[in-house]
């Protein structure tokens, strides 16, 4: 999964990444204008995976990962425009962006924070950057027939009509055929969109009932955390960690929090391989069957995908092995169309 952090200048944002990531990417006032976006990497924890690695004592334990990029901050678009070309081609090729809203007084910025400014402004950005590529692909449809350059067509004005309407095409209602075939032009503002409300250090969970409300109203989901004071607790032992965490009322750290918030957004799941090679957690769509999952691990298993040998989890965790698990009855075969649940501990049979 790769997920692009984006905001205005001053929002925190880069805070936001070393506290997602465990980096140290330069904060200090300005150090975004030089146009180039922090990268990073977190691993997902997963207790399972860890299980499953006492048990097997692989040679390699590899957990899912999100990769993220920390964006330049951006200027208010009442002075610079709008986001900047740049930043508008590092975000197409993301799976996710992540809003990072200012609402704690900062005393390297002349306004007041107003999240819900912020929000409808780079909201207005999103739809900005689409729009024109929407008028350009139609202009040249025009000029060309036949039935996919119709059902393409047909889909671009949809799409005209919705961003007009200022409304960003994530909420728009098109046929899936539809949307497969615009998948090439990788619209912003169709994008899974998440909100981080950087808060006050004094009041890390104070409400902000307007921003809630609108966000709420979108179905957009929302995480607040005072990514300074968080970064901070990061750096406890932690005994003491989870004793700041418990003051402010959370059980969990910021960066615990994301990954359970990006996982439920996107409706992902994982499955599960293991042996003395290698235990691993793959990361897919909830619904996707055994054949395209068998994808994830090698594309040879899903061109050659024969069956899945599948023990859930929970099964193999309560027998302790695999042949237990299989005297007690709980070892399926499943063929392509299974729908592989989380936790699903899966071995291909395949033949290429």
């Amino acid at each position: 999964m790769k997920i692009g952090l984006f905001g205005f200048a001053g929002s925190g944002k880069t805070t936001v990444f070393n506290l997602l990531t465990g980096l140290a990417a330069d904060t200090s006032p300005g150090a975004g204008s030089k146009g180039k976006a922090n990268l990073g990497v977190t691993r997902v924890p997963d207790p399972r995976v860890d299980f499953l690695a006492k048990v097997f004592e692989p040679k390699k334990t590899t957990y899912a990962e999100i990769h993220f990029a920390d964006m330049p901050g951006q200027a208010p678009s009442k002075t610079s425009g709008g986001l900047s070309p740049q930043v508008v081609g590092d975000l197409r090729p993301l799976d996710v962006l992540a809003l990072v809203l200012r609402a704690f007084e900062s005393p390297m910025l002349d306004s007041k924070p107003d999240p819900l400014r912020d929000f409808e402004a780079m909201e207005a950005e999103l739809m900005l950057a689409d729009q024109p590529l929407v008028e350009k692909r139609l202009e040249r449809l025009r000029k060309e027939k036949g039935p996919e350059q119709e059902r393409e067509r047909e889909a671009l004005e949809r799409c005209l009509e919705h961003l007009e309407a200022e409304k960003p095409l994530r909420t728009l209602d098109l046929r899936d055929d539809q949307w497969q075939a615009l998948r090439g032009f990788r619209f912003l503002s169709q994008k899974r969109l998440l909100v981080l409300l950087n808060t006050p250090e004094s009041a890390p969970a104070a409400p902000f009932p307007a921003l809630e409300e609108r966000l709420a109203a979108a179905g957009i989901p929302l995480m607040k955390l005072s990514a300074t004071v968080e970064a901070e607790i990061q750096e406890l032992e932690a005994g003491d960690r989870a004793a700041f965490l418990a003051d402010l009322g959370l059980a969990e750290t910021g960066r615990e929090r994301f990954i359970r918030l990006a996982y439920g957004a996107l409706d992902l799941i994982s499955f599960l391989t293991s042996g003395p090679d290698e235990c691993r957690a793959w990361t897919i769509p909830r619904g996707m069957t055994a054949q395209p999952a068998a994808g994830r691990i090698h594309s040879d298993l899903e061109r050659g995908f024969i069956r899945a040998e599948v023990i859930g989890f929970e099964d193999f965790q309560r027998y302790g092995s695999e042949a237990k698990a299989k005297a007690a009855g709980r070892y399926r075969l499943e063929g392509k169309d299974y729908v592989v649940q989380d936790g699903d501990i899966l071995n291909i049979r395949f033949n290429v």
